[in-house]
C-alpha cells in the first residue's frame, strides 16, 4: 500500500467496497500493495470518481446506498432456501420455464423470510406480495466426465488443433482451399479422429474476428465472443462443390489460392481477403438458391436477433472508417442511432452479406460437430472462450455498457513473465453483470456452447478477479478486480447441464488460495500440464538442476492433462531447447551457456522421469526428443480426459503462440505438414496414438 494510505483511508474503504483489491500477494509469496494513483484510475475506469476526497465521499455514499428493489437476476442452487427481505409471512407462486407453477407460503428464518428453491433446473420466476424476481437455479455442478463420456473411471483421449493450421486430406476435391485450415478441414480432422478412437477434438477460440483486418489473426483478441470468425466458414457445408469451383475461378484467376495453399506460413492478408471475396461471390447468387438454405438463412437472421443485426452492421461501419469506433463521428459511436443514419440499399444489402457470411460459419460449426459425433466422438469438439475482447470491436460498441472502458486485462509480474503482462483486451464490469442479470454473460456462454460439446474457459482464474491494468501504466501497475465467482460458477454449470456439455478451466498461474476447490465443487474440470507437473523448486538440489516431474499416479484426477499447451513449446521444441533459445534471442536470458546448461538439466530430469514409469530405457536421455514416450506419460495419468496436441504427434518444434512477440515469431501462422492422404494417417503419428490408447486403456 502506498504511503499515507492506512486501513480506515477513505480512498482504501472506497475501493475494498467497489471489489478493487488494494494489496495482492505475488508469485513468491510477497504481499504487495496497490498505489492510490491505480486505485483512483481503476474506480474512475468503474465510474466511481475518487480524485479528490469530496469525490471519494460522494462515491463512497452511492456505493452505501441500500438496496431496496429485488436483483435483477437471482442465481440459485437446486435445494438450497432464497432469502428475501421482510418479516411478514406471504404466499409465493414460482412460474416454471415450463409452463407449471407451484405455490406455497414462505418461511421464517431469524431477521429475514426464504423461499425453497425448486429442484428443477432452469430460469424461472419467482412472485409474492411487493416483489418479484427472476431466478437461476442451477444444478450443484456441472455434468461430470463419468456421466458425459459413460465410463467409469473415465478415461478418454483427444486431440487440440489449431483450426488454421489443418490442411484438407486432399485440397482438390476442396476448392475453396486457399492457405489455411476451416471448419470443413476441422470436419474431416474430427472424422478421422473419432474413427482412431478419440472422444475430443479441442480447439483455440473462433470468435469473430474482423472482416475488414484478416491480418488481426490472435484467437484470443476477438472482435465479439458472441459470434464466428467467418474466415473459417467452408462454404461447401451448403454449397454444392461445383457452385464453390465456379465462384473461386470468377476470383482466382492468377491461381493465388494454391499457392497459398502451398506455403508453410499462413499469409492471413491475402487468404483471408481471398476467402471474403469467395463468400461475397457465393453471397452474390444466393438469391437464386434453392429455398431450403434460403429459408434456413432468414430463420438464422430471425433469431439472432438484434444482437446479430449490430455485429453486421459494426462490420459494415468499420470496413467503411477503418478506424477505432470511439474515434468514428458521435452519430455512428451510438449504435442505437447508427442502424438508421446513412444506410441505404447498398449499405442493407452489405449487412445481410455479414449474416450471410455469420451463418455459413455456424452451420459449417455445426456440420464439423455433427462429424464428430457421427463418427463416434463421445465429446467432440471443445471450444475455447477467450478472456476478453478487443475494446475496439464489435461488442465493445454495439454493448458499451457492458464493459469497463479504458483498463485492459493482463496478469502480474510472475516466475514466466518477470515484468507481467498486458493483453489490450476489454473486460466485463462486475455491476454491468449483476445489473442486467448476467444477461452479457449467459450469452456468451450460450453461443461458445452452441455447436460444441465442451468449453474450456481461457484463464478461469478471471471469474474471481482481473488484473487490469490502467493506461499508460505498466503491467505491474495494476490492481486485481473482483468478479461474482459464485454466481458465475452456478450459472456455468446450468448452461453446461442445459447443453449437456463438458466444462474445462485453464487455472495455470498464481492460483488465489482455495480457487481450485471451488472449480471441483462445481464439477470443473482444471488443467494439467506437464511442464508445470513437478516437485517443489526446493527439491533442485544445484543451481543448475531442475526439479523432478511428478510421477503419472501423482498427477490430479479432476484435471485434464496435457503436455502442453499453445502458449508453451512443443515437446520437440522443449527438449531441444527452442523456448530458451527464444528467451535467449527476445530478452538476452539465459545466456547461450547457461541454457545449454539449464536445457541438459530438465532433460535429465524428464528422462528420469520416464524410466522410472518404465516408458524409456538407459540412463542417457538422447539427442531426439522422445516424443511417444512423452505422450505416453501425460496419458498414463489418473486424468478423467488426455490431450494431445497436433503439434507434438507431428513432431512440431515450434509452438504455435510465443507470449509477448508479435512480428517477431509466427503466432498463428504455422501450417501443419502435407501427409499423403491426411496427417493422421501418417505412419509415424499413428504409432503415437497407439501408444496413447495402450496408456489410457491401463486402469
Amino acid at each position: 500500500m502506498s504511503a499515507g494510505m492506512s486501513a480506515a483511508d477513505p480512498l482504501t474503504e472506497l475501493a475494498e467496497a467497489a471489489g478493487v483489491a488494494t494489496r495482492w500477494t505475488d508469485a513468491s509469496g510477497k504481499p504487495r500493495g496497490v498505489s492510490a494513483d491505480t486505485l483512483r484510475a481503476v474506480l474512475r475506469a468503474m465510474h466511481l470518481p475518487a480524485d479528490t476526497p469530496a469525490q471519494t465521499y460522494d462515491s463512497l455514499s452511492a456505493l452505501s446506498e441500500p438496496v431496496t428493489t429485488p436483483p435483477a437476476l437471482a442465481v440459485v442452487t437446486t435445494g438450497s432456501r432464497l432469502r428475501i427481505p421482510g418479516v411478514r409471512r406471504r404466499r409465493y407462486r414460482i412460474q416454471y420455464e415450463n409452463g407449471t407453477c407451484a405455490e406455497g407460503q414462505t418461511n421464517r428464518d431469524d431477521d429475514h423470510l426464504s423461499v425453497p428453491v425448486p429442484d428443477s433446473p432452469g430460469y424461472h420466476h419467482l412472485e409474492l406480495d411487493g416483489y418479484s424476481c427472476r431466478l437461476a437455479v442451477a444444478p450443484s455442478r456441472c455434468p461430470t466426465p463419468k456421466q458425459l463420456l459413460r465410463q467409469d473411471p473415465p478415461r478418454a483421449w483427444g486431440i487440440t488443433a489449431q483450426i488454421y493450421s489443418l490442411r484438407h486430406a486432399d485440397p482438390l476435391r476442396h476448392p475453396a482451399a486457399g492457405g489455411y485450415g476451416d471448419f470443413g478441414a476441422l470436419g474431416e480432422l474430427a472424422g478421422d479422429a473419432a474413427r482412431l478412437g478419440a472422444d475430443a477434438l479441442a480447439i483455440s477460440p473462433v470468435h469473430a474476428m474482423f472482416s475488414a483486418e484478416p491480418g488481426a489473426c490472435s484467437p484470443y483478441s476477438p472482435s465479439s465472443r458472441l459470434f464466428l470468425n467467418v474466415l473459417y466458414a467452408d462454404p461447401g457445408a451448403v454449397f454444392r462443390a461445383d457452385e464453390v469451383r465456379t465462384a473461386m475461378a470468377a476470383i482466382d484467376g492468377d491461381g493465388r489460392a494454391a499457392a497459398l495453399e502451398r506455403a508453410a506460413l499462413i499469409d492471413w492478408q491475402a487468404a483471408g481477403t481471398l476467402r471474403l471475396a469467395l463468400l461475397r461471390k457465393l453471397y452474390d447468387s444466393f438469391d437464386r438458391a434453392a429455398l431450403a438454405p434460403r429459408e434456413a438463412y432468414a430463420r438464422f437472421r430471425q433469431a439472432g436477433g438484434d444482437a446479430l443485426q449490430n455485429h453486421a452492421v459494426f462490420e459494415v461501419l468499420h470496413a467503411r472508417h477503418t478506424t477505432d469506433w470511439r474515434k468514428w463521428p458521435d452519430a455512428l459511436r451510438d449504435p442505437r442511432s447508427s442502424r438508421t443514419r446513412g444506410f441505404g440499399a447498398a449499405h442493407e444489402r452489405e449487412v445481410g452479406f455479414h449474416i450471410f457470411a455469420q451463418w455459413l460459419a455456424r452451420t459449417s460449426l455445426e456440420r464439423a460437430q455433427a462429424n464428430a459425433r457421427d463418427a463416434g466422438m463421445r465429446l467432440g469438439l471443445i471450444a475455447d472462450l477467450a478472456v476478453g475482447t478487443d475494446p475496439r470491436g464489435s461488442h465493445a460498441w454495439s454493448q458499451q455498457a457492458d464493459i469497463i472502458e479504458g483498463l485492459s486485462i493482463g496478469a502480474p509480474p510472475d516466475l514466466h513473465n518477470p515484468t507481467g503482462q498486458q493483453w489490450g483486451l476489454a473486460a466485463f464490469s462486475p455491476y454491468a453483470l449483476r445489473e442486467r442479470g448476467y444477461g452479457p454473460f449467459i450469452e456468451m456462454l450460450r453461443a461458445v456452447l452452441a455447436s460444441t460439446g465442451g468449453i474450456r474457459i481461457d484463464h478461469i482464474l478471471g471469474l474471481a478477479r482481473l488484473w487490469v491494468v490502467p493506461p499508460g501504466a505498466t503491467p505491474a501497475a495494476g490492481a486485481y478486480l473482483r468478479y461474482p465467482l459464485d454466481d458465475m460458477l452456478r450459472l456455468i454449470a446450468l448452461e453446461a447441464w442445459r447443453h449437456q456439455s463438458l466444462v474445462v478451466g485453464e487455472n495455470l498461474g498464481t492460483v488465489p488460495a482455495g480457487f481450485n476447490d471451488q472449480l471441483a465443487q462445481h464439477g470443473i474440470l482444471g488443467t494439467s500440464v506437464l511442464w508445470f507437473q513437478t516437485e517443489p523448486l526446493s527439491a533442485v538440489s544445484s543451481s543448475h538442476g531442475h526439479p523432478a516431474f511428478l510421477p503419472p499416479q501423482s498427477w490430479p484426477s479432476d484435471a485434464i492433462a496435457m503436455p502442453d499447451t499453445h502458449d508453451l513449446p512443443t515437446v520437440r521444441g522443449w527438449w531441444e531447447g527452442r523456448d530458451l533459445y527464444w528467451r535467449e534471442r527476445l530478452y538476452r536470458e539465459p545466456d547461450g551457456t547457461h541454457a545449454e546448461r539449464l536445457c541438459q538439466a530438465r532433460r535429465t530430469a524428464l528422462w528420469s522421469s520416464l524410466r522410472a514409469a518404465g516408458l524409456v530405457r538407459g540412463n542417457d536421455p538422447p539427442s531426439d526428443p522422445p516424443i511417444t514416450a512423452v505422450l505416453s506419460f501425460v496419458a498414463a495419468t489418473a486424468a478423467p480426459l488426455m490431450l494431445a496436441p497436433l503439434e507434438d504427434l507431428a513432431a512440431i518444434a515450434e509452438q504455435p503462440n510465443l507470449p509477448g512477440t508479435i512480428a517477431q515469431h509466427p503466432n498463428w501462422r504455422q501450417r501443419l505438414p502435407t501427409m499423403q492422404y491426411g496427417l493422421l494417417h501418417d505412419p509415424a503419428l499413428r504409432a503415437r496414438i497407439q501408444a496413447i490408447k495402450a496408456n489410457r486403456s491401463a486402469p
